[in-house]
């Protein structure tokens, strides 16, 4: 009755096969898409939780960046009230002196050009410690960003 040399037993038993394979194969295939979406909302939890440390991170770097600025600026400041009140002047140690006659206008001209030297190279010396302080808190950034990527790789 079953006879597998029956051209039509072989070939519903060819088609069972084939679909049972077909089934098990789509079967296999949910069950790894629904693993790889669970692998992949793991993933993601883990990497917003590196973004909120690294964000934390980047806000300390912020606030002392910040803060330092602030002291530079106020530093400035100081030292800029310092040249106006006569407290801090240009050395003066060329052999050349000048004659006692001359007016009163060229010494306060040459005394506020004097002052504005001093002011700039204050300026100067300010804007370079505040390019220094970015570089160094561009560098803190780059090497926590990294060391925090890296971490997750090992």
């Amino acid at each position: 009755m079953f006879n597998l040399t029956n051209p039509y037993v072989s070939f519903a038993l060819f088609v069972f096969i084939v679909g049972v394979g077909g089934y098990e194969h789509h079967a296999g295939y949910q069950a790894r898409v629904l693993e790889d979406e669970v692998e992949i909302a793991r993933l993601n939890d883990e990497a917003r939780v590196k973004e909120q440390q690294v964000a934390q991170k980047f806000s300390q770097i912020n606030l002392q960046l910040k803060k330092a600025k602030d002291d530079i600026q106020s530093k400035q400041y100081s030292i800029n009230s310092r040249v106006d009140s006569g407290e801090l002047r240009l050395p003066t140690s060329c052999p050349v002196h000048t004659p006692t006659d001359t007016a009163s206008g060229d010494r306060d001209k040459a005394g506020e050009s004097d002052r504005q030297a001093i002011k700039d190279i204050v300026a100067i010396t300010t804007d370079g410690d505040s390019a220094i302080k970015d570089l160094n808190a561009c560098v803190a950034k780059y090497n926590e960003v990294r060391d925090s990527f890296n971490k997750a790789k090992k």
